[in-house]
């Protein structure tokens, strides 16, 4: 009897943990890809400072992230777990986040 509630005290935990577990991670891989988004922005502003180019694309972890610089806002797309994403930031920092 003993170890028949064992097993199913061990089921239901493995049940209710393994998906919380699973959303946990994909959660924390989409913000790391967010992370890098915001490094490649970085960077593409200074390219674009110092080279004057409008565009270009970088690849972190490999996941490209490409950027554009227009009318001094600098948006970057790239692909996480949920799909396309784009994120664009003015040169005074204000971010208009994901489009």
């Amino acid at each position: 009897m003993e170890t028949v509630l064992s097993i199913v005290i061990l089921s239901l935990v493995t049940v209710t943990l393994l998906p919380a577990v699973n959303s946990l991670q994909e959660r924390l891989q989409n913000e790391k890809i967010a992370y890098r988004a915001s490094e490649a922005a970085y960077n593409g502003v200074k390219e674009a400072a110092y080279l004057g180019t409008t565009k270009g694309m970088i690849k972190i972890d490999d996941t490209e992230y490409n950027w554009q610089y227009n009318s001094g806002e600098i948006c970057v797309t790239y692909s996480d777990l949920k799909g396309q994403q784009k994120m664009c930031v003015d040169l005074q920092g204000k971010s208009g986040g994901l489009r």
